[in-house]
């Protein structure tokens, strides 16, 4: 049987770009599919914590915009305070840039590139994979899906299961300079507001990235909660506290951000799974977006999709190679890796969205909450090691997520009636 190349890539998104270049990399034959063509613009916060940039093999410096050293937070639009950090605690991009820049790098490595090409259709047999465009016919030994939340390739191989949907809408929205200077190591959160969701300012180069996102069967209050934390944080004085060590940045105390143009406002879903499952089938892989690797805590998916791409051109790499019979290794290195971590954070999130100003306030209020943030920002620690942190309570740690689950499930449907009452 002859093949046109030895792996198939379907997405150019950082998950697709990097499996794409670590094959490359290799001497493995890849061809990376994209229906887009690039330039593009990308809705997404584009926040890049340490960990992201630890498994990037190649240094990101050109397409990072600003440097994240403050996190303001208020509950509800109130009880605002600012934390600050002597080391960074993570950078900002536009996802457009780092997009191309890792495909770019693909490209450099050897891999080749197909923009505008749509797929269609796929089909296994005992050997390999035939992949169909609208105009062109592709065979491969191997195929990774990584073209998002509603790729074919995981809708088509059924490996979209246990899957919850989660909502995001942002705007990229411009802002007089000086605040642009003011505000360019600081993140903005409100917290406590939309049951299970948040809201956020990124700062870039020339603008902010603003947005709100939560449970996408709560999209109908999202409008409304962006333009009321559009409104708190762009026409109102926000009184802050600012906690900080000798070292830290400071911020005027009471300031507000003047808005200028919006230049987009878009929607994007976020895909989270729920429980330890398939990542592969036959000789079809997902990753990414495409695999459900969303964090139901943060909704943050770049770190999740550059690992689970690393992952499985690692895989692919070792198959060809016959060290291993087949392709179920990536499905037991992502469970035991990736959704290990995804499923603490998913018992975190009910914690929280249980009682968010408690967190709140222990964020505010203790040294140790905010060091452990940071930590988790970083990389320095995983989700995991909140449940060691209780001692010995921990063994009640289960217990209490089980619970503030279903507190938080309550909390959303309460808001949901609210919220259809109020509009009849």
């Amino acid at each position: 049987m002859l093949f046109d190349t030895d792996v198939i890539v379907v997405g150019a998104g950082p998950a697709g770009s990097l499996a794409a270049y670590i094959l490359a990399t290799q001497g493995i034959q890849v061809t990376l599919l994209e229906k887009t063509r690039f330039p593009r613009y990308k809705v997404c916060g584009g926040g890049l914590t340490h960990k992201i940039l630890k498994e990037i093999p190649f240094d990101l410096t050109p397409v990072i915009e600003s440097t994240i050293h403050s996190f303001r937070f208020s509950h509800q639009f109130e009880h605002v305070f600012t934390r600050n950090s002597t080391e960074p605690l993570i950078y900002c991009t536009m996802r457009g840039d780092l997009d191309a820049f890792l495909l770019q790098k693909a490209a450099d490595a050897g891999a080749t590139i197909s923009m505008g090409e749509k797929v269609t259709s796929f089909l296994q047999d005992e050997s390999g994979v035939t992949v169909s465009t609208q105009e062109k016919t592709f065979r491969s030994r191997m195929l990774i899906g990584a073209e998002g939340a509603s790729g074919i390739v995981s809708r088509t191989t059924g490996l979209q299961d246990s899957v919850e949907m989660g909502l995001a809408w942002e705007a990229e929205v411009n802002a007089d300079p000086e605040d642009l200077m003011r505000f360019s190591g600081t993140v903005f959160l409100d917290w406590g507001t939309l049951p299970g969701g948040y809201a956020w300012v990124f700062p870039k180069k020339d603008h902010f990235s603003i947005g709100v996102g939560g449970p996408a069967r709560l999209s109908k209050a999202m409008m409304p909660y962006y333009e009321r934390f559009m409104t708190s944080i762009g026409n109102t004085s926000l009184q802050s506290s600012i906690l900080n060590s000798p070292s830290s940045i400071l911020h005027p105390p009471s300031s507000n951000i003047r808005f200028g143009e919006t230049r987009s406002l878009k929607s994007w879903p976020i895909p989270v799974r729920t429980r330890k499952s398939a990542f592969h089938k036959g000789f079809v892989m997902v990753t990414g977006d495409s695999a459900g690797l969303g964090d139901p805590l943060t909704g943050e998916g770049i770190y999740y999709a550059v690992r689970s791409g690393k992952l499985a051109a690692e895989t692919c790499s070792e198959y060809l190679s016959g060290r291993i019979p087949s392709l179920e290794t990536f499905s037991q290195r992502i469970n035991d890796e990736l959704m290990t971590e995804l499923l603490e954070a998913n018992r975190i999130k009910h914690v929280f969205n249980t009682v968010p100003i408690r967190i709140h306030s222990f964020v505010r209020d203790s040294d140790r909450a905010w060091k452990a943030f940071g930590k988790i920002l970083r990389g320095e620690r995983w989700y995991a090691d909140v449940r060691n942190g209780f001692g010995k309570w921990k063994i009640f740690w289960r217990l209490a997520c089980f619970v503030s689950g279903f507190i938080e499930r309550r909390k959303e449907t309460k808001f949901l009636k609210r919220q259809t009452a109020e509009i009849k």
